[in-house]
């Protein structure tokens, strides 16, 4: 899959980094399986720049998404005609299956964020001491035209340490890349990364 990328850099050093930091397939395990990891762009103290780290606030979007699974398998369970179509495919069960499987893990992600809102961590580092990058950007931000991102926009985040103002500024090319999944403890401490087949 080819996606447009932007960098983010300081006004006042030389430091630079990327949006996409939170490109790829990220997953917690248990002991059930896995499910996935919601992520955002942060600051990791530990790692001394913007990355991926943990994100608990999407409790709200996790309860539409359990909603509107319950009105699928409801349309689909809901009368007997529904029932013996699911009876005689196993694509229907199937389908029902991957909607209750979808249930859970959202229900697994509320649990999580109820129990670690505040705690997130860095997941490249493992530190807790993070902060979400969520910037107030000059104007409207990056434009997007025909694929790519075009221009740079100033934001109103100070880089820790250094005391310039990040800005983003849009790359000249779409990245193709094959995400690595990476897996981690509920907890958030790192499990293991390879490539799917």
């Amino acid at each position: 899959m080819s996606m447009p990328s932007y960098s983010i850099r300081c006004t006042q050093c030389d430091y630079d980094s990327s949006g996409r930091a939170t490109w790829g397939r990220y997953y917690y395990k248990d002991d059930e399986g896995r499910f996935n990891c919601e992520r955002q762009l942060g600051w990791c103290n530990g790692c001394q720049r913007i990355t991926a780290i943990e994100d608990f606030g999407d409790v709200v979007k996790a309860v539409a998404k359990i909603k509107s699974e319950l009105e699928w398998i409801r349309r689909d369970t809901g009368t007997i005609f529904a029932n013996v179509l699911n009876v005689l495919f196993p694509s229907r069960r199937e389908w029902l299956s991957d909607r209750l499987t979808n249930i859970n893990n959202h229900a697994k992600y509320i649990q999580l964020a109820q129990k670690r809102a505040g705690q997130e961590r860095c997941l490249k580092c493992g530190s807790h001491v993070v902060e979400p990058y969520k910037p107030i950007r000059e104007g409207e931000g990056l434009k997007v035209k025909g694929f790519m991102l075009h221009g740079q926009c100033k934001t109103d985040v100070v880089h820790p340490g250094c005391g310039g103002m990040f800005y983003e500024k849009a790359d000249d090319v779409r990245l193709n890349a094959k995400f690595e999944s990476k897996f981690y403890k509920p907890d958030g401490s790192f499990i293991e990364a390879y490539f799917e087949t």
